[in-house]
């Protein structure tokens, strides 16, 4: 049988170069055994490693000629009479041991947590983690803090404190809290803390990537800003409708008066010239007095707030109102319930034939409870919702509050409305 020694060069060459590649394979994950301890991998690899050591050191004195002296030469000796297929053999085992605990240490790494697994996973974090010394030393970092630090300073991480520094006093912080903005447009927040309570020596830096949040947070405040501004002009609409509609409606009480100041002259006459009782003197002069009191009313000089308007309409068209609670100054909620107190006086004049309308008015911390109701006739049929009504209920429903009418047993108006 052919020996190792009377093997060409070129085949010898490729079975040093194969244990080699082999020793260098054993040695790697023998490296990866010890970063994650895994024991039974190097109890198996280590001695197969420090055999292909010396069978490296062998063959390639033998390929190479070298000359050699000591228990070296004694083993060269023997390789050289040993059968090629056995170093063959050996290299084979080798190879599927190895092969073996390869496939094995990565499904036992896969499997366990480890050092190596745990880097991993906050390198895979959506945010920036640092953990430091006190001194700035990092002790772990991720790829996200990293990449931050370089588009936020233009610079690598080496120390977290001088990076702290810059950001909380950068001139890119945008806000008073921890908010910074960096030059794509990212917004991030950060927040800094002892890493355990037990442990003051050690420190932990997170940057958290909020740039939807932050500009959802923006586009809310313009729209609440516009809403503002509407609410603020709707206000000012509301209070033009109620001063228009107040009056008309002296205007038209005054016509009213007038017609029948007219009427009353006639019959003044009629007495006159044909003669009457006491009684219907009486009642003349009594119907005369209380028109010309109206009339010589200076209506010019009538309060501007509308809750007053409207207290003053009210007195005039000998209408009693009954408010029970405190009448809010909140802005719209004050004029959405005059809004509604003009309604329902208009209601109980033309509908319910009543001359009292009663407001109770209850407040709480959130929200404001107000119902009316009159000492008319009630309804004949459900209330159909038109004209001042939708108006009231799109005031109240805008404001996030809500209005609800009930007809049977009797007229109730209810509106609750958010402070």
């Amino acid at each position: 049988m052919i020996t190792f020694i009377n093997l060409p060069p070129f085949i010898r060459s490729v079975i040093g170069l194969s244990a080699v590649i082999l020793f260098l394979l054993s040695s790697a994950i023998i490296a990866t055994a010890v970063m994650h301890k895994h024991i039974k991998v190097l109890i198996v690899l280590a001695p197969i490693c420090v055999f292909l050591y010396f069978m490296n050191q062998v063959i390639f004195d033998i390929v190479s000629d070298t000359y050699v002296e000591g228990p070296f030469l004694n083993v060269e000796k023997a390789l050289e009479e040993v059968p090629y297929i056995y170093p063959v053999v050996i290299l084979a085992i080798i190879t599927i041991v190895e092969l073996g605990m390869f496939l094995y240490n990565r499904k036992w790494t896969e499997n366990n947590i480890t050092a190596g697994s745990i880097k991993e996973a906050i390198d895979n974090l959506p945010i920036g983690v640092c953990c430091y010394e006190p001194n700035g030393q990092i002790v772990l970092k991720n790829h996200q803090v990293e990449k931050i630090c370089r588009e936020y300073t233009g610079e690598p991480l080496l120390n977290a404190v001088t990076f702290l520094y810059e950001i909380t006093a950068g001139s890119r912080q945008i806000e008073k809290d921890n908010i910074i903005k960096l030059n794509s447009g990212a917004v991030y927040t950060f927040y800094d803390r002892v890493l355990m309570e037990k442990d003051d020596n050690l420190r932990m830096l997170s940057i958290v990537d909020i740039t939807e949040q932050y500009q959802n947070t923006k586009t809310l405040e313009e729209k609440q800003r516009t809403v503002a501004k509407l609410n603020e002009e709707l206000v000012l609409y509301g209070k033009q409708i109620v001063e228009s509609i107040a009056a008309k409606e002296i205007l038209d009480a005054k016509v009213k008066i007038h017609d029948e100041l007219g009427a009353n002259l006639l019959a003044s006459k009629k007495y006159i010239l044909s003669g009457g009782s006491e009684e219907e003197r009486e009642t003349i002069e009594a119907v005369l007095r209380s028109n010309l009191q109206y009339l010589k009313q200076e209506t010019e000089n009538a309060v501007t707030d509308e809750f007053a308007v409207i207290l003053d309409t009210a007195q005039k068209l000998d209408i009693k109102l009954n408010i029970l609670g405190k009448m809010t100054d909140l802005e719209p909620q004050r004029h959405i319930i005059v809004t509604g107190i003009h309604e329902c006086l208009t209601n109980t004049i033309r509908h319910a034939r009543g001359d009292e309308l009663t407001i109770r008015i209850d407040e709480t911390e959130s929200e404001i409870m107000v119902e009316f109701t009159n000492n008319g006739k009630a309804p004949e049929k459900e209330i159909n919702e038109r004209g001042g009504l939708v108006l009231l209920r799109s005031l109240a429903e805008k404001n996030g509050g809500s209005m609800r009418i009930d007809s049977v047993p009797r007229f109730v108006l209810t509106l609750q409305l958010k402070k």
